[in-house]
């Protein structure tokens, strides 16, 4: 079991949720309207930093998590989403 934890900004939810749904993750949790800050952006919601990233929580098999990797890399390629994050890590357990 593979967990993933992935972030990029809110308006490519239907994107992302996409691609969750082609490797068929079922197990998962989405965080909506997070604040972030990266190198070169901000993003708390307000005039002067517009917008807001979400947050998913995924649990998922091994062969899913590479899928999703090669999803997310090919999908990232695009510049406008280069501020996409996804991070992998095993699971001891999930019950």
């Amino acid at each position: 079991m593979t967990g993933a934890v992935l972030f990029y900004h809110s308006v490519f939810d239907a994107d992302i949720l996409a691609i969750l749904g082609r490797i068929g993750c079922q197990h998962f949790v989405e965080i909506p309207r997070a604040f972030a800050q990266d190198l070169g952006e901000r993003r708390f919601g307000t005039h002067i930093y517009p917008g807001t990233d979400s947050v998913i929580l995924a649990f998922m098999e091994s062969e899913q998590a590479d899928a999703l990797e090669a999803e997310v890399r090919g999908w990232k390629a695009d510049k406008v989403k280069a501020h996409t994050r996804l991070a992998l890590f095993p699971v001891a357990s999930f019950i």
